[in-house]
């Protein structure tokens, strides 16, 4: 059932199709850093991106914080309630944020690493 037919499924699958939202980074990163144990990793869902953050590049912290940002930009928020878990394998929640507001901060802090290392490298 998708979009114009007469069921009510209001999955993301059939109103944006699933694999065009999540690149294998955003799965990857998702899946590694946010699995059900995450809070063994780092304190808080920060420590994990900077964790996460310390072996990548400048142009791969970029392009992940792009990639969230056209996931938030393509789902509302019910419909990120199901791509995070199910398509993301994220076992993290951000109660009481939103994952709208919690992928925003993602993304920002992603790119604050990137230019962080930039610099580093131009110096």
């Amino acid at each position: 059932m998708g979009p114009g037919s007469d069921g009510d499924c209001f999955c993301p699958r059939h109103s944006v199709g699933h694999d065009l939202l999540l690149s294998p980074a955003m799965q990857q990163f998702f899946g590694a850093q946010f699995h059900q144990d995450w809070d063994l990793e780092a304190e808080d869902w920060q420590g994990v991106v900077d964790n996460f953050a310390a072996d990548e590049t400048s142009v791969e912290l970029c392009a992940l914080a792009h990639s969230i940002d056209n996931l938030r930009d393509t789902c509302d928020e019910e419909q990120l309630k199901v791509v995070m878990p199910t398509q993301a394998l994220c076992a993290y929640n951000p109660r009481p944020k939103t994952y709208q507001v919690w992928l925003s901060q993602i993304a920002e802090r992603l790119r604050q690493h990137a230019k962080a290392r930039d610099n580093r490298t131009n110096e």
